[in-house]
């Protein structure tokens, strides 16, 4: 995972810098909505520019201004901000950790959880002394500061989380681990988005991708023909020679990411198609237009037989 810079930027060449060193999209619109905060008040400023802001002050804002346009536009033409900032709770002791687990009623979301967890800790050795500390990355840290800004929580409670998350209890690591090895036994082989329980309480088809989200919400509101879905799934996507600077998050579900037009070839020539580009994965998965035929029909299928099946 890319390292986001940690020093707030003190000109807009600085920044621009900065951006090209993030590997994601979405990495590069949590950094820049992160400078964004540190200009929002005195203390930001303060650490951005040193004296310097004392003695140039308008020189200082001039420069801060010039960044405030060119981040605010940079996010818009990223696609915005997600609609959540960090994907999962963040907790940093094992008391926490079991308070938080009661929430989950899904053995395979409680288990991607654990593996969240335990793929965003970081370990660091203390100049002063041999005693290795375990904290959170500084991506984490920068969405909780993030998340925490959005929700208007209390000023205190965001530092003690704030500091908790750089400071995890000695012992909570080894637990997370050995709850991976227990849930990854006693966890279905499916994962938590093959069996997603949707708001209205019913059980979707399996689900591995944004495109089979896409075709069971067409199934459950009523379509059956699948050039009818397709053309709604193509209208959504942007056109294919849409520059990626341009592209803007597509929602669906518990889904966020890209999806644009194309044509390719396939095994029966040329064919319409969808890329969809999810998370912060750089990968374009592809979707030919009778794949999603087939794709289709399939849920399609299995609806009816479910619907059809014995209460």
């Amino acid at each position: 995972m890319t390292k986001i810079p940690k020093v707030s930027p003190s000109t807009l060449a600085e920044l621009k810098t900065n951006i090209l060193t993030l590997r994601t999209k979405l990495e590069q619109i949590e950094y820049l909505s992160v400078v964004l905060l540190d200009f929002q008040d005195e203390d930001g400023r303060w650490v951005t520019y040193g004296e310097e802001y004392e003695k140039n002050k308008a020189n200082c804002e001039e420069l801060i201004q010039e960044m405030t346009v060119f981040a605010k536009n940079k996010i818009k033409n990223l696609g915005g901000r997600p609609i959540k900032w960090i994907e999962y709770p963040i907790v940093s002791s094992i008391g926490q950790y079991n308070e938080v687990k009661e929430s989950f009623k899904d053995d395979g979301k409680l288990l991607e959880w654990v593996k969240w967890l335990l793929s965003n800790i970081e370990h660091h050795v203390r100049k002063s002394s041999s005693f290795l500390e375990r904290t959170f990355n500084d991506r984490v840290l920068r969405q909780l500061t993030l998340d925490s800004k959005d929700k208007g929580e209390e000023y205190q409670k965001f530092v003690k989380r704030w500091g908790d998350a750089q400071n995890l209890e000695g012992d909570f690591e080894d637990y997370l681990e050995r709850q991976l090895k227990v849930l990854s036994l006693v966890a279905p082989s499916n994962t938590p988005r093959n069996n997603f329980i949707d708001n209205s309480g019913k059980k979707s088809i399996g689900k591995t991708s944004p495109i089979t989200f896409f075709i069971d919400e067409q199934i459950k509101e009523g379509e059956e023909v699948w050039q009818e879905a397709w053309s709604k799934l193509f209208k959504q996507a942007q056109k294919k020679l849409t520059n990626n600077e341009e592209l803007t998050i597509w929602h669906i579900g518990e889904f966020s990411g890209f999806l644009r037009k194309a044509l390719k070839q396939s095994s029966k020539g040329l064919d319409h198609a969808v890329e969809y580009q999810e998370g912060d994965t750089t990968e374009w998965k592809q979707v030919f237009r009778q794949s999603f035929s087939s794709m289709f029909r399939r849920a399609l299928k299995k609806s009816r037989t479910l619907s059809y099946s014995p209460k």
